[in-house]
């Protein structure tokens, strides 16, 4: 769990610099409409504006496999059994966070050194964390969440004022279509995430953590939640607030992703290349799929190698 001094931000823009250090270009609010494509091969994007980039070798989609097959080659024809495994492919739980500032660092009753601590798991117990993630699967919302709760401060002092502190609270077993209430305190309606649902369950989870830290309430100056909906309008890859990028059991994981009719990071599109969360190896922070690709695009084929061979014997 990366904590880099300044805040997130500092990992994003040291990531970012690798590209332009190498004369590359990013453009932040360039939607793109469509993979160009000529002859069944890739050979740049158009963009929602209009806008077209052409490429020299590759086109490389760092999205999910819906967004991929049914939007971005939607008028390439494909292999139906691409397409029908695109259509179903599945998201999992939703997530959840809720991002709290606060006068004081935080008072855990269990033990005092918790405050020191980068990453806490707050959980009643192993019967507890199994009823959360089974009620999340079915549709429900747990009456006693597993909660994840971040203190940066305690690697990077410089994220709040002396004396004050932050928390971030993950919260990954929810339900992205709410059917019940196991505590029978929140009315489901329609089953979405709406303002008032999600603030009501917030609630819960935060008298949760109040429990374990007396002082949470007196000591909270804002509050920020972010609901599924809020997450997928971040990052339209996080379908419905996943984290995950899809569903993570076996069928849709390891050398099942993204696709059971197309594993690995081709497409049947040629130069056209899927990585992201929602191909193999499937989501983290490691960057796997994007760097087996340029492994592979910056690999010299047979064809390279026996050429070379060929010129230095010259």
């Amino acid at each position: 769990m990366p904590i880099p001094v300044g805040g997130g931000v500092k990992l994003v823009e040291a990531l970012s610099g690798i590209i332009t250090d190498a004369g590359g270009k990013i453009l932040t609010k360039a939607d793109v409409a469509k993979v160009n494509t000529v002859r069944g091969k890739a050979t740049g994007v158009t963009l929602a504006d209009g806008r077209t980039f052409a490429a020299n070798k590759s086109v490389i989609a760092s999205v999910t496999p819906q967004a991929l097959y049914q939007k971005l080659i939607a008028h390439e024809t494909v292999p139906a059994e691409v397409s029908a495994s695109a259509k179903a492919y599945r998201y999992g739980r939703s997530a959840i966070q809720i991002h709290l500032a606060l006068s004081e660092p935080p008072q855990w009753k269990a033990d005092a050194r918790l405050k020191d601590v980068a990453i806490v798991h707050i959980v009643d117990s192993m019967n507890s964390l199994s009823e959360s993630v089974n009620a999340a699967n079915r549709g429900y919302l747990p009456k006693r969440p597993t909660i994840v709760v971040g203190q940066p401060t305690t690697m990077d002092p410089s994220r709040a004022p002396a004396g004050a502190s932050i928390l971030w609270i993950q919260l990954q077993e929810n339900p992205r279509v709410i059917k019940g209430d196991l505590a029978n305190e929140i009315d489901p309606g329609d089953g979405s995430w709406n303002e008032e649902r999600l603030n009501k369950y917030a609630d819960r989870v935060l008298a949760q953590i109040a429990e374990q830290i007396p002082n949470l309430y007196s000591a909270i100056k804002a509050k920020v939640v972010l609901g599924p909906r809020e997450i997928e309008a971040m990052n339209a890859n996080l379908v419905g607030g996943d984290p995950y990028a899809g569903d993570c059991r076996v069928d849709q994981y390891a050398p099942w992703r993204p696709l059971s009719a197309a594993t690995g990071h081709k497409t049947p599109v040629e130069n056209l290349w899927h990585i992201g969360a929602s191909t193999h190896p499937g989501p983290g922070l490691g960057g796997g799929s994007g760097y087996l690709v340029a492994k592979r695009l910056t690999t010299p084929t047979k064809l390279e190698q026996l050429k070379e061979r060929v010129k230095g014997k010259k």
